[in-house]
């Protein structure tokens, strides 16, 4: 009986042993480094770089190109305001404008915006943001107007891969598989590839897309080591 334990026990072992060596490992694919990666993985409270008045600038110009609006819709008007580990008891609307006011009264007795002001002048990128909240507040009165003014953007700022980007994730619903197959392509010509496989394999709402994958994934670029990509994985 033992023997016959024994050899069930290795044989088992031997078929998933073989199960495993034979499962398929996913390959790494190359992924483009931007200057700008911390703003969409990294720690907006504590992050350096956003602090930076010709980042900022950067961020603003690309941010207005695309709209506004049709990036955080009509969340201006949400109570309270979530983003990220940033939580906004109080109307974001109504915060600009204050924090608009405070900007040409620093003596306000209103602690918050006191310190608020305190900070950016510390940092040097005051009046870069002081613009920033007027051109928010702008498109979004803009946008419940029945008169509609278009932002002036400077072009000399704006990112065009953070914008290529950003067209990328807000995408016009419903998705077709022209537009996923445009998305994906347009990922593969910047070097995300790493995002692109994520596109075809990796995104829920890329999962209903009727498309080639075998084929198209000849197109992405292997490498050795893994990437942090821009498009994660957003299926677990």
């Amino acid at each position: 009986m033992k023997t016959k334990i024994s050899i069930l026990t290795i044989s088992l072992l031997a078929i998933f042993s073989c199960s495993k060596s034979k499962k398929k490992v996913k390959q790494n694919y190359s992924e483009s480094q931007t200057t700008f990666f911390q703003l969409r993985h990294g720690d907006w409270t504590s992050n350096q770089w956003i602090r930076n008045p010709q980042n900022l600038k950067t961020i603003h110009e690309t941010f207005m190109k695309f709209g506004y609006i049709d990036l955080i819709g009509n969340r201006l008007g949400d109570n309270p305001f979530i983003l990220q580990d940033l939580y906004i008891k109080k109307e974001p609307s109504h915060l600009i404008d204050s924090l608009i006011l405070a900007f040409k009264n620093k003596e306000l007795n209103v602690k918050y915006y006191r310190e608020f002001w305190f900070r950016r002048e510390q940092e040097k990128n005051d009046k870069v943001v002081y613009e920033i909240l007027k051109d928010i507040k702008h498109s979004f009165k803009s946008k419940h107007s029945s008169t509609k003014q278009s932002m002036n953007v400077n072009e000399d700022f704006v990112n065009d891969t953070l914008y290529q980007l950003i067209k990328v994730e807000y995408f016009e619903s419903p998705l077709t598989k022209e537009v996923a197959i445009k998305n994906f392509e347009k990922l593969v010509d910047l070097g995300f590839h790493e995002s692109a496989y994520n596109l075809l394999y990796e995104r829920s709402e890329y999962s209903e897309i009727d498309w080639n994958k075998e084929e198209l994934i000849k197109k992405l670029k292997t490498t050795e080591t893994y990437v942090y990509p821009w498009f994660e994985d957003n299926t677990k």
